[in-house]
């Protein structure tokens, strides 16, 4: 027999005689929210068209419009022609911003079949059946998001097995991570205790990888500064221009930090056909006057001077057994260093799953292929991380040896003999 979980949910935290309620049913807002947010995730988008359109006399608002549905089509993964240039590379700061937009729509819609499907108890709290609530919340939200991002791929002519790949995931993240949020549902509770703690850990891995790629990117960017400047000068767009060109970094940044990733992780990145970035060598060639291109450095060996940057895996590792023992701090030393590296290894290959999603072409000739080497990365990424986990977690489950528990109370004390009540 199944057995189900069920949590309280607590509608209003302020006690009051007749909570409000929304009358609708909790579908409504399940359906209504991924057309939703793919809506407001298209006029940001149609913004950004309009204001190039507002400053090209050339250039007609019907087809600017239709770029930024092409563009939120993009951020799901499917490849579209923009301008006649195929382009493949997903804007993964789109993608961000819609899984944010849907977490608090999916989350309501929980509330809401919360409100009109719970078991209220004395105290006024709601009890549910935690797991059907949001699989059916999540799973709806999951589905219209995926059919609606399906309709306007091929309203538009790039419809794919990848948009619905693509719509399926985002959707899924945030109907199933909103609804469990909105409802105060833990799925891992249930889970065994040494495996309650690979979640934060994995989370504490990817954080620390992402904070070096930042800290990469930002002296990258101070290093290549004058040549960054001399690209956005020389595409003279006043400042419009500028603008978008911002705008247009922004929505890539996430893809320029998993670039990065890839390269202090020891599998360096492309930027285009023939070209390699690594540690060792800088082999790039051509490449398109954008402005984020100027970080690159010149052409040639570099011996070991970066090698260091690698300091970051091993930490990211580190990080992942530091949040497993403290987690389990009584665990054995062999249990702090299988999960270590457990985390570690399911933190790299997380990485190298966004390294590729994040990776993509701009056109089919040279540049066919942009961003984090692969299958390097998907070596690389676990095996460093892993084995930094397995070490830390060693060390610091024997640092951390728990102490033989106290011998029990009745062999080392004789029982007393209850006493009697006096008159």
């Amino acid at each position: 027999m199944n057995q189900h979980r069920t949590v309280a949910v607590d509608l209003d935290p302020t006690p009051a005689p007749e909570p409000r309620r929304w009358p609708w049913p909790w579908y409504l807002p399940a359906i209504i929210g991924p057309l939703a947010v793919l809506l407001a995730g298209w006029l940001v988008l149609a913004g950004l068209t309009a204001l190039a359109w507002l400053t090209s006399p050339e250039a007609e608002f019907n087809p600017a419009l239709r770029i930024a549905a092409e563009v939120l089509v993009l951020a799901h993964g499917a490849p579209v022609v923009i301008a006649g240039q195929a382009v493949s590379i997903a804007p993964l700061g789109v993608t961000l911003i819609l899984v944010v937009l849907g977490l608090p729509l999916a989350g309501h819609a929980a509330r809401q079949a919360a409100a009109h499907g719970g078991e209220p108890d004395d105290t006024g709290q709601l009890w549910v059946d935690a797991e059907q609530l949001v699989m059916k919340v999540g799973g709806t939200f999951a589905v219209v998001y995926t059919l609606a991002v399906a309709v306007l791929a091929y309203g538009l002519g790039a419809g794919s097995w990848r948009v619905l790949l693509g719509g399926l995931v985002v959707g899924g993240i945030a109907g199933f991570l909103g609804a469990s949020r909105g409802i105060g549902f833990d799925p891992t509770e249930a889970w065994p205790q040494w495996l309650r703690s690979v979640p934060r850990a994995m989370t504490a891995a990817i954080l620390t990888v992402i904070g070096g790629a930042i800290v990469l990117t930002a002296v990258a960017v101070w290093a290549g500064w004058s040549r960054i400047s001399g690209i956005a000068a020389a595409l003279d767009g006043g400042t419009s221009g500028l603008v978008l060109l911002i705008a247009l970094h922004l929505l890539y940044l996430p893809n320029i930090l998993l670039a990065s990733a890839s390269w202090l992780l020891g599998a360096g990145l492309t930027l285009g056909d023939g070209s390699m970035i690594t540690m060792a060598i800088t082999d790039a060639g051509l490449l398109p006057a954008i402005p984020i291109f100027g970080v690159v450095p010149a052409n040639g060996l570099h011996g070991t001077v970066h090698l260091w940057w690698l300091v970051v895996g091993a930490a990211a590792g580190i990080a992942a057994a530091l949040v497993v023992a403290l987690a389990r701090p009584r665990a054995r030393f062999d249990e702090t260093a299988l999960v270590g590296g457990l985390s570690g290894v399911v933190a790299g290959l997380l990485l190298a799953t966004l390294g590729a999603l994040g990776s993509g072409g701009l056109g089919v000739d040279r540049l066919s292929y942009i961003g984090a080497r692969m299958p390097e990365l998907l070596i690389f990424a676990p095996t460093l991380l892993g084995l930094a986990g397995v070490l830390a977690g060693l060390v610091l489950g024997l640092m951390r040896r728990p102490p033989k528990p106290p011998a029990e109370e009745s062999e080392t004390e004789p029982l007393e003999t209850p006493q009697q009540p006096t008159a």
